[in-house]
């Protein structure tokens, strides 16, 4: 009777450690997602600003050749 008892607290132990792996693993799933989004939106921004910086070094020069 205690080797039953030994192993049904071992199952539930178990059990609840999934539990707690499973959600644990949504929470670093969700967390990676918010990350990629966030990289992705930085990536957007440096990119326009690297235009935006060339295209008004671009007006500069030009305007600095015409006179």
């Amino acid at each position: 009777m205690k080797n039953s008892d030994t192993t049904e607290q071992a199952l539930q132990r178990i059990v609840a450690h999934e539990a707690m792996c499973e959600e644990r693993s949504k929470t670093i799933f969700n967390r990676l997602d918010r990350i990629d989004a966030t990289l992705d939106n930085m990536s957007r921004q440096g990119f326009t600003m690297a235009m935006m910086l060339m295209g008004g070094m671009a007006g500069l020069i030009v305007t600095l050749l015409l006179k």
